[in-house]
Formats: C-alpha cells, sequence, structure tokens
C-alpha cells in the first residue's frame, strides 16, 4: 500500500474552500491511504502510471501518538437550514391616526392643539372659519330660495308666501295703521308681538337622507327641532321681517284684511358641524331674494287678489343684515395653556367639546344675541368670540353683496 504524509499547516489551511473542518492540534500530520480502486494516469515524465485516486478515510498522527479521525462538513439538513429570527425589540402601541380618533377623540383632539403651531384635526388654526360660497334663486317654485355650503356642511332654504285673511269669525282683529313718524314707530315696536301672536313666520328644519350617517329617515329628531326653535327664535328677537309689507290693505279704507305668512323651509344636504350658521345664512339669503306678489283686497269678492305676472312682484323688505358665528371651547388644563376657543367647529369637534358659544353680530359692530351652553361662562371668553363674530359678519357681508348687489 501506498502512503504519502503531508505536513499540514493550519494556519494557512483555507477552511471555506476546502469545506472541511479539522479539529487540529499543532505539529499533526495526516496520512492518506490509497483506495483499492485505483484511476490509472500516465506521467507526463516517464510515461509511468501514478495512482492519484485517494480513499475518503485518513487518520490523523499527533505527537502524543493518538489516533483522531477527521470531522468532515455534511450537507445541512432542512431542519438545520430553517433558521428562526431573534424577536423585535419592544415598542410602545400605536395606532393609525384615523383609529387613534375613534378611540381617543377628546385626547386626539388634544394633541393637535398642543402642537407648534396648534391645529385641529381639519388644518385650520383655532380662530379660522371655513370659507361659504352662496347661491340664490335656485328654487323655481319658491318665492326666494339660497344655498349655502361652508365646508362639507351645504343647506337649502326655500322661502314661500300664502296669504291669511281675516274674515269675520276667524277670531282675527282688524288693524288701523297709524300715519306719521310717530305711528310707524308704535307699529314697529308692537312688530314682534303681532308677528308672533298671528305666526306670520313659520320655520322649519329638515335633516335630508345621507346628510350624516348618524341621521336616518323618520320623524323630526331632537336636534333638528332644537335647530329650528333657535332659528325662529333669532328671527323675532332681531326683527329682520317688517310687519307692513306683510299686510294686505283695502284700498278705500287703509284697513288690514289679510296678512302674507311666509313659510321658510330649510333641508340640511350635507352636515360637517355647525349647521345653525349656515341654516342662518341661508334664511337670511333666501328672504333677501323673496319677491312677493302684489296682492290687494276685493271688495266684490271680498277677498284677497294677486296679479300673477312676475314684473309685478314685489321685493320682500328685510332689516339689515345680522350673522351668527358659533364657536366651541376645549379645556387643555392649566399647565397645557387652558381653554382653546374653536371657531365655526366641525363636526368631530362638536362631539368632542361640551362648551358651546353663539354670537349674533349685526351691522355697526353691535350685538343681537349670545348664547352660552356648558361650561363656567368667563367674560374674556364671550369677549373674544364677539371680536372674531365681528370680523365673520364682515365676510359675509361682502359675499351677500357680491351675489345680492346692492341689497346684500
Amino acid at each position: 500500500m501506498l502512503q504519502r504524509k503531508f505536513a499540514i499547516d493550519p494556519g494557512k489551511m483555507d477552511e471555506e474552500k476546502r469545506g472541511i473542518t479539522l479539529n487540529i492540534p499543532q505539529e499533526v500530520k495526516i496520512t492518506f491511504s490509497a483506495s483499492p480502486q485505483k484511476q490509472q494516469e500516465k506521467s507526463p515524465a516517464d510515461g509511468s502510471q501514478t495512482d492519484t485516486s485517494l480513499s475518503s478515510s485518513a487518520s490523523l498522527h499527533t505527537a502524543t501518538g493518538t489516533t483522531n479521525q477527521p470531522t468532515f462538513n455534511q450537507h445541512p439538513t432542512i431542519n438545520e437550514m430553517t433558521t428562526v429570527p431573534p424577536p423585535p425589540p419592544s415598542s410602545p402601541l400605536s395606532f393609525p391616526p384615523a383609529t387613534f380618533q375613534k378611540l381617543a377623540p377628546k385626547t386626539f383632539l388634544e394633541r393637535h392643539l398642543q402642537s407648534t403651531p396648534a391645529t385641529r384635526p381639519s388644518g385650520r388654526s383655532s380662530d379660522a372659519f371655513r370659507k361659504p360660497s352662496l347661491h340664490t334663486n335656485s328654487l323655481s317654485h319658491a318665492h326666494g330660495s339660497a344655498v349655502i355650503r361652508t365646508g362639507d356642511t351645504a343647506v337649502v332654504c326655500g322661502v314661500r308666501g300664502e296669504v291669511l285673511s281675516l274674515t269675520a269669525g276667524s277670531g282675527g282683529r282688524i288693524v288701523v295703521l297709524r300715519s306719521g313718524e310717530d305711528g310707524r314707530r308704535k307699529d314697529e315696536e308692537g312688530e314682534g308681538d303681532e308677528v308672533r301672536e298671528r305666526g306670520l313666520v313659520v320655520t322649519n328644519l329638515e335633516m335630508g337622507t345621507g346628510c350624516s350617517r348618524d341621521y336616518h329617515p323618520g320623524p323630526p329628531t331632537d336636534f333638528a327641532q332644537a335647530v329650528t326653535a333657535r332659528l325662529h327664535r333669532l328671527l323675532l328677537a332681531n326683527k329682520l321681517i317688517p310687519l307692513r309689507p306683510l299686510r294686505i290693505l283695502d284700498p278705500n279704507t287703509e284697513e288690514v284684511k289679510a296678512y302674507w305668512v311666509l313659510y321658510i323651509d330649510v333641508v340640511v344636504i350635507s352636515l360637517d358641524g355647525n349647521v345653525l350658521d349656515a341654516a342662518w345664512a341661508s334664511i337670511l339669503a333666501a328672504l333677501h331674494s323673496t319677491k312677493l306678489p302684489q296682492a290687494y283686497w276685493d271688495q266684490d269678492t271680498e277677498g284677497v287678489i294677486c296679479y300673477p305676472e312676475v314684473s309685478r312682484y314685489k321685493p320682500l323688505e328685510v332689516r339689515g343684515l345680522a350673522f351668527t358665528a358659533s364657536f366651541a371651547v376645549i379645556d387643555l388644563g392649566a399647565e397645557k395653556g387652558g381653554k382653546v376657543i374653536l371657531s365655526d367647529p366641525d363636526e368631530f369637534e362638536e362631539g368632542v367639546c361640551e362648551e358651546r358659544i353663539m354670537v349674533c353680530a349685526l351691522e355697526g359692530e353691535k350685538v343681537g344675541w349670545i348664547e352660552k351652553g356648558g361650561g363656567i361662562g368667563q367674560v374674556a371668553e364671550v369677549i373674544e368670540c364677539v371680536h372674531r363674530a365681528t370680523e365673520r359678519f364682515r365676510v359675509w357681508e361682502q359675499l351677500f353683496a357680491e351675489v345680492l348687489g346692492s341689497r346684500g
């Protein structure tokens, strides 16, 4: 048997290329044994045949004389190749903004207001209002109409006049108009009571189907009835509709024989908060665009006759302008900035804030009405709301002037 001995330096052996793992101490000799099955190969020098086939077995001879079998790398199995990655380091629980908004709405709003600069979830600052838009005379079957849109809140208002006759036995009384400046002043002082007593202005607000996911078809909701009552109260308190143009007279005696009754219907098409301001602006715009037929009392028929020609319709007289501005107040705490007043709150902010303020601003920087609900009233908050409502009045006034012309 042919044996060959090799002296191996373990430090110079390239283990990665040979694919062999050898646990070899220093001064080790390795002996390979030739295989019985030999491969013959001619030598280039003398043409003799040399055995180059070596067996796969080998013995290690150490300096101590012990013999160790070398360890060869085997192909790893599938289980050995599959490794489980280490678990990621623990991190705090996080949610997308939409999920965070639903789980903790108040905290979500507070985090936005505590940022620098303070911004609301909608991207507006705390004192920013949504831009309004106005279109009039959109309804052909009404004497006056308007469509108002502020952000994603859209409402349509229609005004229609009907005749209320004062006939014998109906319980009505005939009113004789007073002449002169003193008489007109007395008429104006009692106009509010007479309009209220006779129900010459009827307001109604309806939540349209699909305006919001929280409202479904059915009877009027408590919210709709509450907004209707507030709108009606504002109309009567500000005395925007004079009584004189609502009277229908006997041309011979100047006695009041009938009245015009104004039916004001508001339909909310889309609701994203602050429906009161949008509904009120639509009512005011619809009243300014209203034209009533020319009517008179006919003695022969003992009834009211109206001219059918549209050209003879008369514009309804409206006293000036009055616009509402609504606010929501949230308390962040003394250490986080105290209370924050949000102008023109949207639906999400209305659901979070429990304190509300509404200011009705008149011409000449006057205030016609203030409402406060929830929380503890503070003079500084009300003054700030009045200041913002005055600025909002100028925006509405400019919009009405552009759309309605000189009547705005």
